[in-house]
């Protein structure tokens, strides 16, 4: 038997010193190796170079955007928002979370926090919860508006990669349709904070930093071209901020709060402010600046981003008080923005004894201009400009809307230059038949106008303002006499119009493409995807997402002819779409071209119209609706009331949207005058409308009977006196909804 080993009291001591040495040793090793690698020191700024899309962040009362005054934040994706994380070799796996603190008011007070442990519904946040007990509660939040069910909304997600010791996590968006396919999360302009966490064998590490979304894009600014200036008797000559300006725009400032400013190129640097201490808005020539001279104008948005462009300024002394002589400009300017158009062709015209009518062109120059610098061989002769390419050009839909509210007197225009180009048969009216012209252009039937009427119109610069073009003389031609080249007038330059185009939505440069202007977010049409067998029959609705208030739409499809056949289009329950509206025009393209001048209500849910099509061989719906490498000849635009555009697109979902009750909203919202409530009834019915302020007191109501149909019930602008949040409750069909309505 062995016999047991006595060590004595001092070497047991030191046994277990050395193995709890060893224990300690062990753990901080530990905790050497399992780090956090990538947490900054400083507080990060993700730059915001994006447009601002009114679908996401948008939530009145709660958000708000103070530097440009607006409900609406701007906001952008954040690609690089991460925690990597390494732990220790032979350690269990490194995990990792978040916190979220937003800051959505601005009060520099993070009063939300993304918790994804108590993670809020798809497309909504929970603001004002961050004093809660773990952060639950707070008022919904709908940062994602877009008109999609919850599964496609975004919700706020963490992508984890493993690699070797390595863990990285990236906070993102997802839905929960596809939880598996992420993209970069989006976050709205302001400070923000982020708390990261990562845990490996018990212990943790953090990383928590702010970090701050801005605007760091400069404003788009536009200079004209082919300046031009006349020395007066003092020898000076003045250059005025508004003539050497296009345009400006920012990413997210609104035109009215950029500012601009103006200077001679070589005489400052940065923002140009004059000894006022305002911008500077002029620049001054006299007769030693003979050559051509170069100004920049400048544009800041409201984060004191700056950027400029640049142009040539040609200096003339029409009348000779300079001790030299300059040739005579000839541009051609538009009626409503005054932009040189390009590629026009100055004519001089003539008639030799015994011969008949000469001309010659004058050669243009890289500005779209040209100079009196030569003469015909004749004792007098006329100067005329010609433009005849792209005739659908600017021409849209919506002018047929604005054209038809002038001829109903809803809005008669007010402008000759609009009645000119209105008038595109050369009547000397403006009347149906000029619709039925230029709707005939936009469905592809007719590639002129008729009469040879021409794609463009010009007069002497001099006839700028018409009470009415077709009573009175507007010369298209200057007739001049044959004189030194030094003694004509300095400018001898046009006035343009487009023909057909009554919003002045033209492009300067030809476009083959009509658009109309003022463009907004996109509005989105949706139907089913569905396999088509060939010689199938089937009918292709294309269903509103968004509820609305429509003037007129325009709608191209483009397909191949030998795989589809299109039979008919079919109106849905909406839109008066009449045969006249739509063609196709050659094989393989139908265009649409609706409008109105009495607004229709689109309700979200309903067709607006429906394709009959036979496939000619097996092809499913989105190969249909999304060609490949086709484009057509009109873009696809709807009109909603109030003269603004929007781009008009078309998803195919993978399976057809459940039909059920729409959710009744006021448009707009928020107001600052009248609003009205669309709604359809499958029956008669009493409908009472009732407004409420903040403390539950009745301030307006209304009590209709309304036949079945869609309809809209209106609340005028006298309704609400007070600026504030009010609620509102429809009674109808023995149900009650409510909601909430700003009045700002």
């Amino acid at each position: 038997m062995r016999k047991p080993i006595h060590l004595p009291l001092g070497e047991g001591q030191r046994v277990f010193f050395i193995l709890a040495l060893s224990f300690f040793s062990a753990q901080l090793s530990s905790q050497a190796c399992f780090s956090i690698t990538n947490c900054p020191q400083g507080a990060p700024v993700y730059c915001d170079s994006s447009t601002n899309d009114i679908n996401l962040w948008n939530a009145p009362p709660f958000t708000w955007a103070p530097s440009i005054g607006s409900i609406d934040m701007p906001e952008t994706a954040i690609p690089n928002l991460s925690i990597r994380a390494k732990g220790c070799n032979g350690g269990a796996l490194t995990t990792v979370n978040y916190l979220l603190f937003l800051d959505l008011d601005n009060d520099d007070f993070l009063e939300t926090v993304i918790n994804p442990n108590n993670p809020p519904p798809p497309g909504r946040v929970m603001f004002n919860n961050s004093f809660n007990p773990g952060f639950s509660g707070g008022d919904t939040l709908w940062f994602d508006n877009r008109a999609l069910p919850d599964s496609l909304l975004y919700r706020f997600a963490l992508e984890v990669d493993y690699s070797g010791d390595t863990t990285i996590g990236w906070l993102r968006f997802n839905t929960l349709a596809e939880p598996n396919t992420y993209t970069p999360v989006v976050l709205p302009d302001g400070k923000h904070r982020i708390e990261w966490v990562a845990e490996q064998d018990d212990l943790e590490r953090y990383c928590d930093r702010n970090f701050t979304v801005r605007d760091c894009t400069p404003p788009k600014v536009t200079c004209q071209t082919g300046i031009a200036v006349h020395l007066d008797i003092e020898q000076s000559a003045t250059l005025l901020l508004e003539d050497a300006l296009i345009s400006v725009s920012d990413n997210i400032s609104p035109d009215t709060q950029l500012v601009v400013g103006l200077r001679r190129v070589g005489s400052g640097q940065g923002f140009p402010i004059g000894v006022n201490g305002l911008p500077q808005d002029t620049v001054m020539f006299n007769c030693d600046m003979n050559e051509g001279q170069m100004v920049e104008v400048w544009a800041r948005d409201k984060a004191g981003n700056l950027s400029h462009c640049t142009s040539e300024v040609l200096v003339y002394d029409t009348s000779g008080y300079c001790p030299f002589g300059l040739a005579a400009a000839i541009c051609a300017f538009t009626y409503w923005n005054n932009q040189v158009v390009q590629d026009v062709s100055f004519k001089l015209n003539w008639q030799a004894p015994n011969q008949s009518h000469l001309s010659s062109t004058l050669q243009n120059l890289g500005s779209g201009c040209t100079t009196l610098n030569e003469l015909p061989p004749a004792n007098q002769f006329s100067l005329t400009a010609q433009k005849d390419s792209a005739f659908l050009n600017g021409v849209t839909t919506y002018d047929l809307v604005l054209i038809s509210k002038h001829i109903l007197a809803l809005d008669p225009f007010t402008d000759g230059w609009k009645l000119m180009a209105a008038d595109v048969n050369q009547s000397n009216s403006v009347t149906t038949f000029d619709i039925l012209e230029i709707r005939k252009l936009i469905l592809g039937l007719t590639q002129k106008l008729p009469g040879n009427t021409p794609s463009w119109m010009f007069f002497v610069d001099t006839c700028q303002v018409w009470g009415s073009p077709f009573f009175g003389d507007c010369p298209a031609a200057y007739d001049l006499p044959k004189i030194p080249i030094p003694n004509y007038p300095a400018d001898l330059s046009f006035r343009a119009l487009k023909m057909g185009d009554v919003n002045g939505s033209a492009a300067v440069v030809d476009t083959f493409h009509s658009s109309a202007f003022s463009r907004s977010a996109p509005l989105w049409l949706t139907t089913a995807e569905k396999m088509l067998a060939k010689g199938e029959v089937y009918d292709i609705p294309f269903i509103s997402t968004e509820t609305g208030v429509w003037e007129g739409l325009q709608y191209s499809l483009t397909y191949d002819h030998n795989q589809l056949e299109v039979l008919d289009l079919i109106p849905g329950q909406v839109l008066p779409i009449q045969p006249e509206h739509w063609a196709i025009p050659a094989p393989g393209t139908l265009n649409l071209s609706w409008s109105e001048p009495e607004p229709a209500v689109v309700l979200a849910g309903k067709p607006l119209f429906s394709l009959r099509v036979r496939a000619r061989t097996p092809l499913t719906v989105s190969e249909i609706c999304s060609p490949k490498g086709v484009k057509s000849s009109i873009n696809p635009e709807v009109y909603p009331e109030g003269g603004i555009t929007r781009p008009l697109k078309v998803n195919v979902e993978a399976r057809a949207t459940s039909p059920g009750s729409e959710a009744i909203m006021p448009i707009p919202n928020p107001t600052s005058g009248a609003s009205f409530w669309p709604l359809e009834l499958k029956e008669a019915s009493s409908v009472l409308l009732e407004l409420l302020d903040g403390n539950g007191r009745m301030v307006w109501s209304t009590e209709q009977y309304v036949p079945a149909g869609i309809h809209r019930i209106e609340m005028p602008a006298a309704a609400l006196q007070q600026s504030g949040v009010y609620h509102w409750r429809i009674q109808m069909n023995r149900q009650v909804i409510t909601g909430r309505l700003i009045k700002i």
